[in-house]
């Protein structure tokens, strides 16, 4: 496995395609709260941030195929999704660090209902300093703020 910093140019439609697959796969297991339907009309969304955050690292598995990802935006990590066949094998961990220690993420935002992710980030040295009763866009899916109080290798 091999992680890859992606540019803004080297975004092509086939990466993005290969990520947002990625993304859905994630989300479909680790999401229950949300519908088949929300997931659908979360999905330009997340193909936005995709195109458009700041640092985007793509971690490839031995066939170059996308198996995890995590965008970053100044010190907040804005996303971090693994596939599912490849979740547990120690990718997001992986990609966690590497945003810890290369590209200075203290702090990110976690859905209150994805128990995984908050279980995930809690064991990495995160701490849940607010709470919001909506998600970004007002969708009745509370977010927890969660700065980095000191970080497990």
């Amino acid at each position: 496995m091999q992680a890859q910093l992606i540019s803004r140019e080297n975004r092509t439609p086939k990466i993005l395609a290969q990520l947002i697959r990625v993304w859905e796969s994630s989300v479909n297991e680790t999401h229950h709260f949300l519908s088949a339907e929300e997931t659908q009309q979360i999905k330009p969304d997340a193909m936005a941030a995709l195109k458009f955050v700041s640092t985007l690292v793509v971690m490839f598995d031995t066939e170059h195929s996308p198996i995890g990802f995590m965008g970053i935006d100044k010190n907040q990590l804005e996303m971090l999704f693994v596939a599912s066949g490849h979740r547990g094998q120690g990718i997001g961990k992986q990609l966690i660090q590497l945003g810890i220690v290369k590209y200075g993420v203290t702090q990110t935002t976690v859905n209150e209902q994805n128990t995984q992710a908050l279980a995930f980030y809690k064991h990495l040295g995160f701490q849940t300093v607010k709470r919001f009763p909506t998600d970004d866009q007002g969708r009745p899916y509370p977010l927890l703020e969660m700065k980095l109080i000191s970080f497990i290798q």
